[in-house]
């Protein structure tokens, strides 16, 4: 069996599932890979945000000083899965008919472990490349990186420095055999974990008459904002996304606030959630909490809401949002609160990097051509925008990986990849590697 397979494997083994309220553990995983790297005399330097909460960074130096840093990084943490709803055990990583399925296949356990793998075998070849090329596994990615990127950028800058970095997703083929195409995610949305506290005057349930539930005030919170649709805006990100990778006659349509709705009303449901996000800001109840018992009503409620805005929107925009969904009357008994945040990010497309990836990427889908992505959540490539890198999600995959199945498997129900998506992946980092090596000197 592939090395790549049994690595990927025993990470989504180690079930390192992060809600982001629980200890995910992600020093199990972090052990595996280092385990790897060590193997091919790679030095590994582990930090520990907090106990179990382990990252891995490791840098192979480059011979010039001038040449830019690639940075290769994922990271080992997973989203839950309902066992229930699978096909297969979603942590049982079974091999089936050329598919490893299981919890974190795609987000993003293939690219740590073909990345790992690649950066190994550099290191082991004695090869040294004009940059600096670095390895990160990182923690808590899924809980908006506190515990992981967020803290390695904030605690040890050095470690994690790059001028060009790829990331999560991207690399899925589309287009037709003769002109096959490939995503790069250059941005993504940004981020609010909001929370909405309601108050009332406490209780007992056994008389109700006369009072007003914090519950029903913390339904009708829901229901507005639920049945709002969000706020259309049409950005330049998703205006270049679909310029350069839609059928030129769609541009118009998909790109006017007017008539998108109608547009994706007449859509596959697979691609309407998608183009539904990446024109507007949304906004989704997710959880509701309360004080109190079974049999009193509640003083208090929390009703937390999942946030996702549009390049160059900040907390102003989101809160007069929420404010107008719920309406005067309702918006003086509530109070919202931000509880966690992640800005919108994008990186330019035509540079350097993606000039090294496109040519890499055709060594192995002959005649491939690049277009632009924007991810509907976030990543850790943010915080390395934030320091002034090029971010690109992308990968590759094989043509078994159908686009519109993807995003309903990622974060849902019956993740899988197959194994040759595997081995395009790992002999990817090793293209991009070699292209690096014969790029002209001091070109960034």
């Amino acid at each position: 069996m592939a090395e790549e397979v049994e690595l990927v494997q025993a990470l989504i083994r180690n079930a390192c599932v992060n809600d982001g309220s629980n200890d995910p553990h992600e020093v199990r995983n972090a052990d595996v890979v280092q385990s790897v790297l060590e193997a091919g005399g790679v030095e590994v330097t582990a930090v520990d945000a907090a106990p179990g909460r382990r990252s891995l960074v490791a840098r192979w130096p480059g011979t010039d000083p001038t040449a830019p840093t690639l940075m290769l990084h994922g990271h080992t943490d997973v989203v839950p899965a309902d066992s229930a709803r699978w096909d297969r055990d979603p942590y049982a990583a079974e091999l089936h008919e050329g598919f490893i399925w299981g919890r974190g296949a795609m987000d993003m356990l293939g690219h740590v472990a073909t990345m790992a793998l690649a950066f190994r075998d550099l290191v082991a070849s004695g090869r040294h490349l004009p940059g600096d090329v670095v390895f990160a596994a990182v923690a808590d990615e899924e809980a908006l990186g506190g515990y992981g990127m967020e803290y390695l950028v904030r605690e040890h800058p050095e470690l994690v420095a790059a001028d060009w970095v790829l990331g999560e997703s991207g690399g899925v083929q589309t287009g037709t055999p003769e002109e096959p195409k490939l995503n790069v995610l250059l941005g993504e949305k940004g981020a609010w974990r909001v929370a909405v506290d309601i108050g009332a005057e406490p209780g007992t349930s056994s008389m109700p008459y006369g009072s007003t539930s914090v519950l029903s005030l913390a339904a009708e919170v829901v229901t507005k904002l639920s049945e709002a649709g969000g706020q259309i805006l049409i950005g330049d990100a998703w205006r270049d996304v679909v310029r350069w990778g839609w059928d030129p006659r769609a541009v118009e349509v998909v790109t006017d606030p007017e008539r998108v709705d109608a547009v994706v009303a007449r859509m596959p449901v697979e691609v309407a959630r998608v183009v539904h996000a990446l024109t507007r800001l949304t906004v989704v109840p997710t959880r509701v909490s309360t004080d109190g018992s079974w049999n009193s009503m509640s003083a208090r409620a929390t009703v937390e809401l999942d946030v996702r805005s549009v390049e160059g929107q900040d907390w102003t925009d989101v809160a007069g949002y929420i404010e107008e969904v719920l309406g005067a009357e309702l918006s003086e008994r509530v109070d919202l609160r931000v509880i966690a945040q992640a800005n919108a990010s994008r990186s330019a497309m035509g540079t350097g990097l993606w000039e090294v990836i496109e040519a890499s990427a055709r060594t192995l889908v002959p005649r491939a051509s690049l277009v632009p992505a924007i991810a509907t959540g976030v990543t850790d490539a943010r915080f390395l925008r934030e320091q002034g890198a090029i971010a690109y999600g992308f990968g590759l995959y094989s043509p078994r990986m159908q686009a519109a199945q993807i995003p309903a498997m990622v974060h849902g129900d019956n993740e899988r990849v197959d194994v040759d998506s595997l081995a395009l992946m790992r002999g990817l980092w090793s293209a991009i590697f070699d292209g690096l090596g014969e790029r002209p000197p001091h070109t960034r």
